[in-house]
């Protein structure tokens, strides 16, 4: 074999060695062959993280048969890939390396959805620990969040490559829903300007009620009221008849002070009115009056 063959051979392992290594292994293939994992299979190939699981080198998944999985499948597609990607764990674990990990302590292991972008309080980490009876226990690593997810048993492994571990039901974290919401808005819609909202015009005070020109104010009477007859003349204090003077003259009649410093209307009184001046039929009807007394006085004195 010449040394041109013997490079074209390299080449074509190196290859082979580089798509083996790009392709260690298919999540998919290997979770199709339980079917109590079907539907967990489902979700991570229409979220896409079963392409990003098969991109990496060493990785742990936590998987769910289908009743437990039934928690979250009424949630958004976006809340279902947050949920799901902590299930990811950036490293190799089987039993007996968690077992040794959280022997002493508490672990926390790293997931995929700390590479999704900015998370809040630890959402992007889990806990593992031993509860009860020494049994491996997984946990959201926000603050107080329990470690009360079990692990069931290993469902496949190849070593220091991939393990597919099960458990009880999905890990939750507080708030994953909200933080999942503004993870999937788009790019453009979060780096836009908010709109401000237009704020309130303030509100137009309604006029005030101008006080109507026929009807003054109770409190300010017209200048040109007129009092009414009866009241025009008040007896003054000062003249009060007392019970030893009977027969004192009759008592000053003086206008009030009210009705001297109001201005004197041109209407006259009915008192101070002048007669009416006689009509030419009253002064006929007059005539014939007289006229009758004085025959009737004529034939008295005849008689």
């Amino acid at each position: 074999m010449n040394s041109r063959n013997s490079s074209l051979l390299y080449v074509a392992l190196a290859l082979l060695a580089l798509s083996s290594a790009i392709e260690a292994f298919d999540i998919t293939k290997m979770l199709g062959q339980y079917p109590d994992l079907s539907s967990f299979n489902q979700y991570l190939t229409e979220t896409k993280l079963a392409d990003q699981i098969n991109s990496r080198q060493t990785i742990t998944v936590l998987a769910m048969d289908n009743a437990a999985i039934s928690a979250i499948s009424g949630k958004p597609m976006a809340t279902i890939k947050a949920i799901l990607s902590t299930h990811v764990v950036l490293d190799y674990f089987d039993e007996m390396k968690l077992m040794s990990a959280v022997e002493n302590q508490q672990t926390q292991l790293t997931t995929l959805y700390q590479t999704t972008g900015p998370t809040n309080s630890q959402m992007g980490f889990i806990k593992v620990g031993l509860i009860g009876e020494g049994e491996i226990a997984f946990g959201s690593a926000v603050n107080g969040a329990p470690i009360d997810v079990e692990l069931v048993k290993t469902v496949a492994t190849e070593p220091s490559k991939i393990s597919i571990l099960q458990v009880v039901r999905p890990i939750i974290a507080p708030g994953i829903d909200g933080q999942s919401s503004q993870s999937a808005s788009s790019p453009a819609a979060s780096s836009a300007p908010k709109a401000q909202a237009p704020s309130s015009a303030p509100k137009e005070k309604a006029p005030a009620a101008s006080p109507s020109r026929s009807s003054p104010p109770p409190s300010e009477a017209p200048a040109t009221a007129k009092a009414p007859a009866t009241s025009r003349k008040q007896i003054s204090p000062s003249s009060e008849i007392s019970p030893s003077s009977e027969s004192s003259p009759a008592p000053e009649i003086s206008p009030s002070a009210e009705e001297a410093e109001a201005p004197l209307s041109d209407d006259l009184t009915p008192s101070d009115a002048p007669v009416p001046a006689t009509s030419s039929s009253a002064r006929i009807q007059m005539g014939i009056v007289w006229a009758g007394l004085m025959g009737l006085g004529a034939l008295l004195v005849a008689v």
